[in-house]
């Protein structure tokens, strides 16, 4: 009986132990990091390790002053091959994914049983510029605080466009024992003002450092941004002479110029071929008007776009058909550019010249002459429209007749103006009514200063008929902009604060949206820009910068639902480009 007993116990022990063999391995439940590192290039490309010390639930990495921990990739190993490592609910990989650690990150690894263990990575930098901004109790002119992001040597801050730059006063913070200087002045947080209007850098300097380094103020706006359409590629051949409108109903950008340089295979223009073409916006692609190689018969110039109220697009031109140099208007219709009424239609060679459908869907020249002809003398104003199948003259009886400048031009009330920029270098606005020209307010009128116009003027006129006239002065080589406002209170032109210095550039341009926001661009020599105007300060607003570098010609228009537009041509590379002025891209 005690032999049976046995034997059983001894069959049951083996069961056991064969069902135990039999078993599934045992799942591995660690969730520990073994390594935890950032590998960071510098400005050679090469690379240095940074390894974290873990301690407990936190792991710490020391790096130097310059590195950027905003876009950072972490490097680690953990002693579980089957966990998963989280920030928030977005997987990690080694070596691979990115994480702004301006701030201590959680990171979550989770096993196979569900459970999990947080860590939390913290950057210590021993040497460092710990905080920057702008707040209100340090500036009085600001209406919220501003704080800016540190990325390596860079002090990124974003800043309404309204707020005045010239004296603001920053709050930082640095380790103990580190300097900050601007030029030679040493800064004191909550205490030195500077002008943030130019490119301020800070001189940052300790003695744990081998020499001292320099932190960069890049200062942007809150709000719409200037995004490019597209790329580049839009247009293959040089470009001169851009104009842009926008079309009434699918608020799209249509650019006219003249083909100029060399074609689209590189090849040199002849001048016969140097011709205007057209290409519109479709909202995902760029579409020609006619043929890309151009739709003038021969070589062309001084070319305007405008569009009639049923959005039929027109062109006009200084033609040089049988060596001329006369006006010629087309028109887009049935996918065909047609003459309105005789091409080379003006009884002289144009010198000066604009063009634009005005009211009454009027398609209107305004222009100088190039030598006399009877009843005009040489740079005398004169102006055309086309009203009963053929151009009329409407040239309006003036003191000063003889002419530095003339655009033609309708406004958003939808009435026809004229800013012109006579031969003594002062100004005059007329607008068209009952086939008559009117002048707005005094003519031949400067600014308080008495200083002469210069070259060129421009004009626009909002949806509530505030009319606005533009212009350039010369002080010392520079061109200063000049923008005034007519005041029906006074029947008087006032200036509007100080436009801005374009150097030794005369590209500029003025645009009002529906709503009768002034937007004014500029070019100098240091780029493209534009400013809006405040009407509460009754001074612009701070410039915003469309491209960097030498501009070598643009042209502003605002769409019908509120977007602004401008298409530029670079110096360095020829090429041009189209951008808008939106929220989002």
């Amino acid at each position: 009986m005690k032999t049976i007993k046995t034997i059983t116990t001894l069959l049951l022990l083996i069961a056991v132990g064969l069902s135990s063999s039999c078993k599934k391995d045992q799942v591995m439940y660690g969730k520990g990091f073994e390594t935890f590192k950032f590998i960071v290039k510098d400005a050679l490309n090469v690379e240095t390790e940074y390894p974290g010390v873990i301690s407990g639930d936190e792991i710490i990495v020391a790096l130097p002053t310059e590195i950027d921990v905003t876009h950072l990739k972490a490097s680690f190993t953990i002693d579980n091959p089957r966990t998963i490592v989280q920030v928030n609910t977005k997987v990690q990989e080694s070596g691979i994914s990115e994480q702004d650690f301006s701030q201590p990150v959680s990171y979550k690894v989770k096993a196979e049983d569900k459970s999990t263990r947080s860590y939390s990575v913290r950057i210590e930098k021993k040497i460092a510029l710990q905080s920057f901004g702008f707040f209100k109790a340090d500036n009085p002119v600001l209406e919220e605080d501003y704080q800016a992001v540190i990325r390596g040597l860079t002090i990124d801050i974003s800043v309404h466009e309204t707020i005045d730059l010239t004296k603001l006063v920053a709050r930082f913070q640095t380790t103990t024992g580190s300097t900050l200087k601007v030029g030679a002045i040493t800064q004191e947080s909550k205490v030195t003002p500077n002008n943030f209007g130019n490119p301020v850098v800070y001189t940052f300097t300790d003695t744990g450092l081998p020499a001292p380094l320099n932190f960069n103020v890049q200062l942007s706006f809150i709000g719409p941004k200037w995004w490019m359409i597209g790329d580049k590629s839009m247009i293959t051949s040089t470009t001169n002479g851009l104009k842009m409108a926008i079309h009434p109903f699918t608020k799209y950008p249509y650019i006219v110029y003249n083909r100029t340089g060399k074609d689209e295979k590189g090849v040199d223009l002849p001048d016969t071929e140097k011709k205007v073409a057209v290409i519109s916006y479709t909202g995902t692609d760029w579409k020609y008007l006619g043929l890309a190689s151009g739709i003038s018969e021969t070589r062309a110039d001084l070319t305007n776009i405008a569009f009639d109220d049923e959005g039929t697009p027109y062109v006009g031109y200084k033609d040089y058909f049988g060596t001329e140099q006369k006006a010629t208007v087309l028109k887009f219709v049935n996918d065909t550019w047609t003459s309105v009424g005789d091409k080379n239609f003006s009884p002289m060679r144009v010198d000066k010249f604009s063009f634009t459908v005005g009211e009454n869907n009027q398609p209107m020249i305004g222009a100088s002459t190039f030598t006399a002809i009877p009843g005009f003398a040489k740079r005398a104003i004169y102006v055309s429209n086309f009203t009963a199948g053929q151009w009329a003259n409407i040239t309006p009886a003036v003191a000063s007749p003889l002419i530095g400048g003339v655009q033609v031009f309708k406004g958003l009330d939808g009435k026809t103006y004229m800013a012109v920029l006579d031969r003594n270098s002062s100004l005059s606005m007329y607008k068209f009514q009952n086939n008559t020209w009117n002048a707005i307010g005094p003519v031949g009128f400067r600014t308080s200063d008495n200083l002469p116009a210069f070259t060129t003027v421009i004009g626009a006129a909002s949806a509530a008929g505030e009319v606005y006239i533009g212009y350039q002065t010369v002080i010392s080589s520079e061109r200063i902009n000049r923008i005034l406002k007519f005041n029906k209170a006074t029947s008087l032109w006032e200036e509007l604060g100080s436009a801005g210095n374009s150097q030794g550039t005369e590209k500029y341009a003025l645009a009002i949206d529906p709503k009768g926001k002034l937007y004014f661009a500029f070019a100098n020599n240091f780029g493209l820009y534009v400013k809006t105007f405040n009407d509460e300060t009754k001074n612009w607003n701070n410039q915003r910068l469309v491209v960097s570098g030498t501009i070598d010609e643009f042209d502003m228009q605002v769409s019908a639902d509120g977007i602004p537009y401008i298409v530029v041509r670079t110096a360095a590379d020829k090429k041009t480009a189209v951008y808008k002025y939106t929220i989002t891209k």
